[in-house]
């Protein structure tokens, strides 16, 4: 088994740099039937059963990804081809219905089963329940947000793409923290021609981590490099000692839960005040309003997705809110990670203010903080970082904290 975890290893990086390169607007060299192909043994579904624990669910995703492979190329390739919406739906429905059936060939009797065993200790019911109540109590607090002074700017012209890596660098400075000098972590852009928010891509945790830069601004821009600036971070730190289940295969909401914290901490009223030159209540209006649209559309999604997650294994959602819907979407409940994820971020940056102070990015502490939770990897899932943290519950109330405070 130990080789196969060698080969696991090897596959997800040929994987990711493919991912990469596509990413990049570049032709790649190889492909992913080639790379499935050469992967056989780690993509087969085989060794599925004689595996345990988290490297079950690993080898459980690369069989999936295998699987499903010339149906997502066909729906990249259609989506190039600016393809009908509604075009894209059928083929999106017709991806649901494959991957759950894929998913009970593998011993899942649902995708929601399979979301439940990547991601021990979630309770999904509830974050239905808690999605709904902050699209709930959310309402009031954007009207109210709306109503504020500079609400409706994105800071466009105060935020250009060409200062955003420059005000990354300022916000981390006093933390210790040099992107630049982290091991195995490439910075490179912004490229021509991607004009999309900045991302990170990890081949190989750690050692092979990639943070790409655009050239989009604006504050919704600033919060996307910084969000994707944490995840490079928490790849690029984790420690190289530690096995592979806790490197790379651990609750998939945990390096966006980091990001969450880094886009929490481009939206502390001084510190984003200063970096768009605005007064701070200019500033705070804007980023409320953002965050609680950003997170209202995650919420909306949660029903939809649990429904997806909860059809039977081969059926397709014979409807859909509205063409397109489906591209945002899905049976992997992404919507749920992202609310999760947020309430971790917003709840690490409320901590470390209580920790270091209102202006917490100006002190050594906190980033020893950072780079000392960020070295254990996947080893803990966001509840369990939360608990060790004192976060308290991820949920509406840790959503709706920030918002309720003047």
């Amino acid at each position: 088994m130990a080789d196969l975890r060698a080969r696991y290893e090897s596959w997800r990086e040929a994987r990711e740099r493919l991912r990469l390169e596509r990413a990049l607007g570049a032709e790649p060299d190889g492909d992913a039937e080639r790379i499935d192909g050469e992967f056989g043994d780690v993509t087969g579904g085989a060794a599925v059963e004689r595996a345990e624990g988290r490297f079950r669910l690993g080898l459980v995703q690369a069989a999936l990804a295998s699987e499903l492979r010339a149906l997502d190329a066909r729906i990249a390739a259609r989506a190039r081809a600016e393809a009908e919406p509604e075009e894209l739906d059928e083929l999106r429905a017709e991806r649901v219905a494959e991957r759950s059936r894929a998913l009970a060939r593998l011993g899942f009797a649902r995708a929601r089963s399979f979301a439940e065993a990547l991601r021990p200790g979630v309770d999904y019911d509830a974050w239905r329940s808690e999605s709904a109540r902050y699209l709930a109590q959310s309402d009031s607090l954007l009207r109210d947000a709306e109503r504020g002074p500079g609400s409706g700017s994105s800071f466009g012209s105060e935020l250009p793409g060409s200062r955003l890596r420059a005000a990354l660098d300022h916000a981390l400075a006093g933390m210790g923290l040099d992107l630049g000098r982290l091991p195995g972590l490439t910075i490179d852009g912004p490229r021509p021609g991607l004009a999309g928010p900045a991302f990170s891509i990890a081949p190989r945790v750690p050692g092979d981590v990639w943070l790409e830069l655009t050239g989009a601004g604006g504050l919704g821009a600033c919060g996307e490099l910084f969000s994707a600036a944490g995840q490079a971070a928490q790849a690029a730190i984790t420690s190289p000692e530690l096995p592979l289940e806790k490197r790379v295969l651990g609750d998939p909401a945990l390096a966006a839960g980091f990001g969450e914290l880094w886009r929490a901490l481009a939206s502390e009223i001084p510190l984003g005040a200063e970096l768009a030159r605005v007064t701070p209540e200019h500033f705070a209006a804007a980023a409320r309003r953002a965050r609680i649209e950003r997170l209202q559309s995650a919420a909306g999604r949660v029903a939809t997705e649990l429904w997806l997650a909860e059809l039977d294994p081969g059926s397709a959602p014979g409807a859909w809110q509205e063409p397109g819907y489906l591209a945002r979407a899905g049976p992997a409940l992404t919507s749920v990670d992202s609310l999760r994820a947020a309430a971790f971020g917003m709840g690490a940056a409320r901590l470390l203010r209580g920790r270091f102070g209102r202006e917490y990015w100006k002190t050594r502490g906190a980033g020893t903080l950072l780079l000392e939770l960020w070295n254990t990897g996947t080893t803990y899932g966001l509840e369990e970082l939360a608990r060790e943290l004192r976060l308290g519950a991820l949920g509406a109330d840790a959503l709706l904290e920030d918002d309720r405070t003047p």
